[in-house]
């Protein structure tokens, strides 16, 4: 039996009288999780604003920096702890605070999938233009990443948003029965 606890879906393979399951559980308790994991800017790619970012551009950027709503810094929806240069993009994983109102908010619309973009705030350090009329910022400063409706860069967005405390449990119960009734045959 496997369950992917993000969508529900659970797929159920027969056993046979004596197989054994092993079971790995993991529970956050009630009042953690809004954990995020996102590509906050892809390299190489021409953004709405006809700008493209190198991949050296964040040689440096480290972690925490916060994470806002819509680039409002008014709010302060929680902060990003781990930033890294992968391959062809800046990834970041972060933590919605989930005490802030607004915070709750955007985890509902995350889950939701109502909202998915993230996009950075940054100031130029370097850049140079290039023939096609393409600003190429090769060294800045970053600032915040937001959560955002309509991320500027295409392919940024939030890739993983955890689910912990009572809603996984009860997701977790609910497959546990399941499986026990399509092992019973019923």
């Amino acid at each position: 039996m496997t369950t992917n606890f993000a969508t529900g879906c659970t797929e159920i393979r027969s056993a046979h009288p004596g197989d054994t399951l092993d079971v790995e559980v993991r529970f956050s308790s009630v009042g953690e999780g809004g954990e995020i994991e996102g590509t906050a800017v892809r390299f190489n790619v021409v953004d709405s604003y006809r700008t493209q970012f190198a991949p050296e551009a964040f040689a440096n950027v480290r972690g925490p920096i916060p994470m806002l709503w819509s680039h409002d810094p008014a709010q302060v929806i929680g902060s990003w702890s781990s930033l890294q240069v992968r391959g062809e993009a800046l990834t970041a994983k972060g933590k919605l605070n989930l005490a802030v109102v607004k915070a709750q908010e955007v985890r509902s619309l995350l889950q939701a999938k109502d909202v998915s973009g993230l996009s950075i705030g940054f100031r130029t350090v370097k850049d140079e233009r290039r023939a096609n009329g393409v600003r190429r910022i090769t060294e800045a400063r970053l600032h915040e990443i937001s959560i955002v409706a309509f991320p500027s860069v295409p392919g940024s967005g939030v890739t993983s948003v955890r689910e912990t405390g009572r809603e996984s449990a009860a997701a977790f119960v609910a497959t546990c029965r399941k499986a026990a009734l399509a092992l019973k045959g019923n």
